[in-house]
């Protein structure tokens, strides 16, 4: 593989190391263009309405404010990126087997799945890195697909929306980073918040991170799917 170190995506949040694929351009004509950035804003609206329809006590007035960041959010396309690519094959059943059972829950927005199934023909695989003292076992068992912000093809100052995937049994690795973020959960799984502990919030839940506090994801029985967005103003 490519040996390279990247600037981190998102403020922190995402380091892209070892990068399984040459460099490559990505670059799309203009008519390619118009269409994609299209199924971007309908993405878009759809996370918006997800985060609408947010009833729960906990973190409400900022998941409206996230819903409100969303809203107002500026797209294009990125021109002539250069990007590293890495190698999803490894999670690539696990991408289709979570999928399917979303489709099949009552409890997901299949409006969404749609909108982010018509984004990842055209999306840039990354994976987290494994930091000092943790295990490295997760490195090749989850990969993210961004496909709004900061590295991908649409182009976004103030939003990064990817999506998460990971196999069954994997925990993703303690962190934290500066921008606040939200996930909507689209399977089953455990997440960990400082301060609340490890709890389930199901298909078609809504969970916020606050700026900084240390958190955590965990799968199951069964892939691990969350689409997420780390907003940076």
């Amino acid at each position: 593989g490519l040996d390279s170190s990247w600037a981190r995506l998102t403020t922190g949040a995402i380091s892209v190391i070892k990068a399984l694929r040459m460099e490559v351009p990505m670059v799309i004509d203009g008519r390619q263009g118009a269409a994609h950035l299209d199924h971007a804003h309908q993405l878009m609206a759809r996370v918006a309405e997800n985060l609408g329809a947010y009833r729960g006590q906990d973190w409400a007035h900022e998941i409206a404010t996230s819903r409100q960041s969303v809203q107002s959010a500026r797209l294009s396309i990125s021109a002539d990126l250069q990007t590293h690519i890495e190698d999803d094959s490894c999670i690539r059943g696990c991408l289709t087997e979570g999928l399917a059972k979303a489709e099949e829950s009552s409890l997901v927005d299949g409006l969404l799945l749609e909108c982010i199934e018509r984004l990842l023909p055209d999306a840039v695989w990354i994976k987290r890195h494994s930091a000092l003292n943790e295990d490295a076992h997760f490195v090749d068992m989850h990969r993210h697909a961004l496909l709004i912000g900061k590295g991908s093809l649409v182009h976004c100052e103030s939003i990064t929306l990817g999506l998460m995937v990971m196999a069954p049994g994997i925990r993703y690795p303690f962190h934290h980073h500066p921008p606040r973020e939200f996930y909507l959960v689209l399977s089953d799984g455990e997440w960990y918040q400082e301060g609340a502990g490890w709890f389930r919030p199901g298909p078609g839940a809504v969970v916020y991170n606050p700026p900084s506090i240390r958190h955590a994801v965990k799968a199951g029985t069964g892939p691990l799917l969350a689409l997420w967005g780390l907003m940076h103003t």
